[in-house]
């Protein structure tokens, strides 16, 4: 792009900016993560928290972005729902399977404890952005007029976002059925916090459907072989409504909370209220607008471009830095040998971990996008790793539980078996059959170093 690309309107074929958005937030969700578990908290600069918090944000209104413009064909008709329907339902299962109890029967029955069978309910970003975009559809189809349905995506985040403070006044909905529980506010609820309710984080995917009508409106759709707007106007309008609501949003934000909160009731609502969402519109926009501008100039790199990568493959991204972060970094044998231990490292530790995590995370999203040109390839991949899965499904977990069934002292959760273990060994029973003698699981664990030293039990 130059100077003379100010009216140059060839219509949109790819929207880089929306790519850029959302394959930069790729990224830093992975550094957020590996920073909230490793960095010591007092370690971690208010920007970074602001700039972490960007994050959710910006997936949910690309996610927004995008429904807008691959709803709508250029004639103004809607799209098949069935394609979208399998994608979302597929998207829905993963982010239930994230918090399911485990990936094996055995942690669905004898490893089961209440508490983790409730966070099979608990609302993540993946569960509002299926849920926000499926009422989205569904107000698409009741309207079919891509402006007016603009007009009415509008209308809802104003209203989601204004009533957002009230809905999180405590009480409110408690004890509604759990897996709707969540949709409502983010407060705790027999154990379950709801991290991404639709109230008030549907309102940035509306917000993000309005953009995307806009846009095909501007940008795509064309007469003559031209659209209304060059993209080099796009990107500084963009720039322009984001400068905007972000200034709206800093210079309303107290005003619009109510008087006589407390600090820690303040610091709850903050996020719910129409000036903070606007405000963080408003810097995700501004974001979008730079980053679409530098890749406009910008020369043209060898090699992938991992961050489009990243945005092409997001799902992927998204559900393998979790396994790697949480299911492998911190499974107890690596944690303890490494001293990757929660909150415990300075900022060498957790940006060389955070540097290895989101290396492995991009070389994934590009190795497979490379696979994905070979369909037949693929299909047998999947093939192999579905029946992977399965053999796990019935094999896994079995020995986590006959080491408790055998060391009841050292179990960390409630599980049911466990007073009849602690009763088979001589110990008494206790409540919940968790340990309440810190000197139990001492000797528990020197007698097993002792047994391991003999070649009498493996690790």
């Amino acid at each position: 792009m130059n100077v003379l690309a100010w009216n140059d309107r060839s219509p949109s074929r790819r929207c880089d900016w929306l790519d850029l958005i959302r394959g930069w937030a790729v990224v830093v969700m992975i550094e957020v993560h590996c920073v909230n578990v490793w960095l010591r908290p007092d370690l971690i600069p208010t920007w970074l928290q602001y700039l972490n918090g960007l994050v959710a944000p910006s997936f949910i209104m690309a996610a927004g972005y995008s429904l807008a413009l691959s709803t709508f064909r250029a004639d103004g008709s809607i799209r098949p729902f069935g394609p979208t329907a399998k994608r979302l339902g597929f998207i829905l299962a993963c982010a239930y399977l994230l918090h399911a109890p485990g990936l094996t029967l055995a942690e669905w029955t004898v490893l089961a404890t209440p508490a983790r069978l409730r966070e099979l309910f608990k609302i993540d970003v993946l569960q509002c952005i299926v849920f926000s975009l499926l009422i989205l559809q569904g107000l698409a189809r009741a309207i079919r007029r891509p402006l007016v349905y603009a007009g009415a995506a509008l209308a809802l985040a104003a209203a989601v976002a204004l009533a957002a403070p009230g809905l999180w006044a405590p009480g409110v909905a408690d004890g509604l059925w759990l897996p709707l529980r969540g949709l409502v506010n983010g407060n705790t609820d027999r154990g379950v916090t709801a991290l991404f309710p639709l109230v008030p984080w549907f309102a940035f995917a509306a917000f993000g459907s309005v953009l995307g009508a806009l846009y095909r409106e501007l940008r795509v759709l064309a007469a003559a072989g031209h659209a209304r707007w060059s993209e080099a106007r796009w990107l500084a309008a963009l720039a322009l409504l984001g400068a905007l609501l972000a200034l709206w949003g800093t210079a309303a934000a107290s005003a619009w909370l109510p008087a006589g909160l407390s600090q820690n009731e303040v610091g709850r609502l903050h996020n719910t209220t129409l000036p903070s969402i606007a405000q963080r519109l408003g810097v995700v926009c501004l974001g979008g607008s730079v980053l679409g501008w530098i890749e406009a100039f910008r020369g043209r790199w060898p090699g992938p471009n991992l961050v489009k990568a990243a945005s092409a493959e997001s799902l992927l991204a998204y559900m393998l830095h979790l396994e790697i972060i949480f299911g492998l970094l911190l499974a107890p044998p690596i944690r303890d040998r490494a001293g990757w231990q929660w909150h415990s490292l300075g900022w060498a530790g957790t940006l060389a971990l955070t540097a290895a995590v989101i290396g492995a995370d991009l070389a994934a999203c590009v190795q497979w996008q490379r696979l994905r040109v070979r369909p037949q390839g693929v299909r047998k991949l999947q093939q192999r790793a579905l029946m992977a899965l399965g053999v796990y499904f019935f094999a896994g977990g079995w020995i986590t539980y006959h080491h408790f069934r055998r060391s009841p002292e050292l179990a960390m959760e409630p599980y049911g078996f466990l007073n009849a273990a602690r009763i088979r060994k001589g110990l008494a029973p206790t409540p919940d059959g968790l340990s309440r003698d810190p000197m139990e699981g001492e000797r528990e664990k020197q007698r097993l170093r002792g047994r391991r030293s003999n070649g009498n039990i493996k690790p």
